[in-house]
This record gives structure tokens, sequence and C-alpha cells, in this order.
């Protein structure tokens, strides 16, 4: 006989200032299976997950672990009853060894106190060892990758014998070797007997490593499947409620050049790139972690300084230049850390809107505050930013619209070419879709693009040309609707024949 669900969830329901945002959700989990939950920003995967791991407190519903009913949820008694949580904020001191994090809170000491060292670097190099990991337990977590540091986080749920381990997009920082070494771990977890919860808004990876599938939307859900029931397209459908093209872009007559880089270095990162952006056409950087793509973009945005090379932008060297002379110009950076670079998350959106316009907004030393919540208003609609009004601050809003505040504050200046810098990194669908939306609309007025992605389906389907560094070189530029993921990645790897 088939062993019950080591985690069953009835009618869940959680309600904030009287909106309930959880409408009767259910979930069945199945002894060392991997089950996987998507959802755009707002479907309630965060509420559900904090509510499992006891930061929150349902309103209604039925928690059942080994068909045992929990009352009353707290982290302590999450963690007790094995439950544990890894969000995608490392929950590690970065100042104590690897060691040291593993066994938190159960460090083994002898006479007056005194921790045992050996025991304590023992204990934590066999589960270490367990896992096939190569990491020294002596190595402080500061020392570490985002890859490794998220492999101590499964070595410390491990150690703490955690019979559920609920993932919150765990790859949201990691390289593709790293992806595959977690999705390794996830196994050997699986072979401990241990389920996993996984939450990301990659569907690859959802069809690659998942059991089953629950889709959430708008606090219910929708949909689950075993993953090999359901296609990719009938997953994005449940998501988002309705059909979402994910066609390649067209060809493209190519227009006036923009941009053109000869030879341009930047020390440590990059070395003789040479490249020519056209209007109405997006080139996409294809490589992996430290292969030199976002130190190419912040050298081509006036950013970081140029070795040697030259940056033309309609035929002007701007190499050398400063970064507000690039921008004159008509360049803008969008960043990929839109939370630390690309946001002030305590301003409103209005504020965010025209932060880099402040001209257009003020008049002598006073601020035209109405004229800028005019302007925020404008690019709500245009660009269908979700928030109260263009008062409310940054940081309440989700992702996707976070990512079109920031896109906004550089529309609004009218520019000619747009480095993106993984525009659509830590989005749902529907945000996904909409800020592909914004590129192509600016690529029909005429705009160049030259974009940073490690998503190669975004990649394949949203650029003309693929250029893929790797190693700080240019190792190939292929054309999109003529190449396939495999030669993409085997020009990135380095195991692509001449």
């Amino acid at each position: 006989m088939a062993a019950g669900p080591v985690l069953q969830i009835r009618g869940i329901r959680k309600s904030f200032s009287g909106v309930e945002v959880l409408h009767g959700v259910d979930l069945d989990l199945a002894p060392a299976s991997v089950h996987a939950i998507v959802g755009e920003n707002g479907a309630g995967k965060s509420t559900l997950i904090k509510i499992l791991s006891g930061v929150h407190r349902r309103d209604g519903g039925e928690i059942r672990v080994d068909g045992v009913p929990v009352e009353v949820l707290s982290p302590r008694l999450a963690q007790g009853m094995g439950v544990v949580t890894i969000y995608q904020e490392r929950n590690l001191v970065p100042h104590l060894s690897v060691g040291e994090n593993i066994l938190l809170g159960d460090v083994p000491t002898g006479l007056l106190s005194v921790v045992q060292w050996k025991r304590l670097f023992g204990h934590a190099a066999e589960i270490l060892r367990n896992l096939n990991l190569d990491l020294d337990p002596r190595a402080l977590v500061a020392s570490l990758g985002a890859g490794e540091q998220q492999a101590v986080e499964i070595a410390k749920a491990l150690y703490k014998k955690a019979r559920i381990v609920i993932m919150d997009e765990p790859t949201a920082s990691l390289s593709s070797a790293e992806i595959d070494n977690l999705f390794r771990l996830i196994t050997q977890l699986q072979a401990e007997r241990v389920s996993v919860i996984y939450i990301s808004h990659r569907l690859d990876e959802i069809f690659q490593i998942a059991d089953r599938v629950t889709v959430l939307r708008d606090g219910r859900e929708v949909i689950t499947r075993p993953i090999g029931e359901i296609t990719k397209e009938e997953l994005v459908k449940a998501m988002v409620g309705e059909q979402v093209d994910t066609t390649r872009l067209g060809a493209v007559a190519e227009g006036e050049t923009l941009l053109e880089l000869k030879g341009l270095s930047v020390t440590g990162a990059c070395h003789d790139v040479s490249l020519t952006l056209q209007r109405g056409v997006v080139i996409g950087l294809a490589g992996t972690l430290g292969s030199g793509r976002t130190q190419l973009l912040r050298a081509v945005a006036g950013i970081d300084p140029v070795e040697r090379g030259s940056i033309l932008f309609q035929g002007h060297e701007l190499a050398g230049r400063g970064l507000r002379e690039f921008i004159r110009r008509g360049i803008c950076f969008v960043p990929g850390e839109r939370d630390t670079r690309g946001l002030v998350l305590s301003m409103s959106v209005a504020g965010n809107t025209t932060l880099a316009n402040l001209d257009a907004v003020t008049h002598g030393p006073m601020m035209d505050l109405p004229l800028e919540r005019r302007i925020a208003r404008q690019y709500m609609e245009a660009l269908a930013i979700q928030a109260r009004g263009p008062q409310q601050e940054v940081q309440y809003l989700s992702g996707g619209n976070r990512q079109k505040v920031m896109l906004s504050k550089w529309l609004c200046l009218g520019l000619e070419v747009f480095l993106l810098d993984e525009p659509t990194q830590g989005v749902d669908v529907g945000a996904r879709e909409e800020i592909h939306r914004i590129m192509k609309k600016l690529l029909d007025e005429g705009k160049g693009i030259l974009m940073v992605s490690s998503d190669l389906d975004e990649l394949m389907n949203m650029s003309h040309r693929i250029a893929v560094m790797r190693e700080g070189q240019l190792a190939a530029v292929l054309e999109a609707r003529k190449t396939n993921r495999q030669e993409v990645l085997s020009y990135a790897i380095g195991t692509a024949r001449p």
C-alpha cells in the first residue's frame, strides 16, 4: 500500500486588513517527492509557505502532518515537526564557519560550556560528505558563492532532520552549473525520504525537477497535476488565465546604426569586444556568470571605465566620457538589482518615475508635485503598473511592478538605447509578458536594446541576435531565429566546434 501524504492542507484561508488573499487552498505532499507551486506575484505563494513555516497563522482550514492535525503552528513548532524553509535571502550567519552554521543552535560543548570544535567540524564534515559536497566546514560562509551558500542551507536542513523542505525561488541568483548541483542535492534529499515544496518562476526548472505542480491564481488553487500530464503552455495559461504569446521576434530590416563597440576591453571583465546595434534591434548577451556580460553592459552605459577600445553612439565617441554624457546622448542602464541600484524603495512611484528627469518637474528651487503625479499616472497607465496611486511607496509593490517603475524612469527621458540587465529576473509570468510588450513597443519606436539574460528562452524569443560571451570574450554572434539552446550553451561553456 502506498504511503499517505506527509503533508495535507485543506481549505486554507488567510486575510490581511480584511482582504482575503488565500481562498480555501488544498495541497497534498507525497513522501520523497518534489511538489512545485507556481503562480504570478500576488497569487498567494508566499503567504501559503509562511503559513506552513509558522510565520503567519491561518484564518481557516486544516493542516495535517503524517495525518495528525496541527492546531497552532509557530516557526519553532514547524522546525520541530521537520518543516524547514529556505528563502531567497540566505538564513546564514556570514561571519561564522560552514560547520557553525550547519549546527547553529546545537553546537557541542564540554565543561564550562566550552565549544568542542573537533566534534562540531566532524559532524559538519560528515553531513557534507553525505551530500557529496566538497566544502571545508571551517570556511567562512561569507567567502562562499551563492550556490555554495545554498548547499550549506540544505546541509543545515538535513542536520535538523528535515522531512519537508520548502524552497522559495532557490535558483534566482545561481549559475547554470550551480542549478545543476542544486538539483543533484534535491535528488539526494528525496533519497533520504525528504519531501520538497519548490517555488519558482522558471518553468523549465519545474518540468526538470518536479513530480507534481500546483498553480495558484488570485489566492485560489487552479490546478494540481503530475508534471507529465501538463504542457508548459497549459501551465502558463493556468497561471495568467489566458494564452501567452511565446513566439520569437520576427526578422527586422536593419536601420540606422545606434551603437558600435570596437575592440572594447574592461579591466578584469572583457576583452576586445566588437558589436553593432541598429534601430529596432535587440541583441541578447548570453554566457555563464563571470563571463563578463554585465560588466560589458555597465561599461557601455558609462558606469565602469573602459581600458581600451571605442564606444560610438551615432558616430560620436563616448569612451572616457562621464555617465551624464552617456545619458545626455541617449543611453540608459537598467540594472538587475532593481531594489538596491535601480530604485529608491522608500520613495513614491511618482518620485522614482521622475528621478532621472527632475528638470521636467522643477521650476527654480520648487518641485511641481501635481505635474510629477500626472507624469507618473501616464506611465502607470501605459505600463499597467499596479499601485494604489502615484504616491504609493515602491517598496510595497510586487517585483514586476517595481521593474516597470524602473523602466518608466528612463522612458520619460525619450532615450535611444536601453541596456537591460536581467529585465525579467524574479518577476511572474504576467509581469514578464508586460515587460516584453514594453520592449516590443520600444522596438516599434526605433529604439535599440542590448539585453543580458540568464534565461535562454527569453534570449531565444526576445532577441534578433545573440552575442555569446565566454571568459570575457565574444565567442559567437548567432541569429536567434536560426540557432537553438544547445548551440548557445555550447558556445557559452566552450564546447562548440569552430
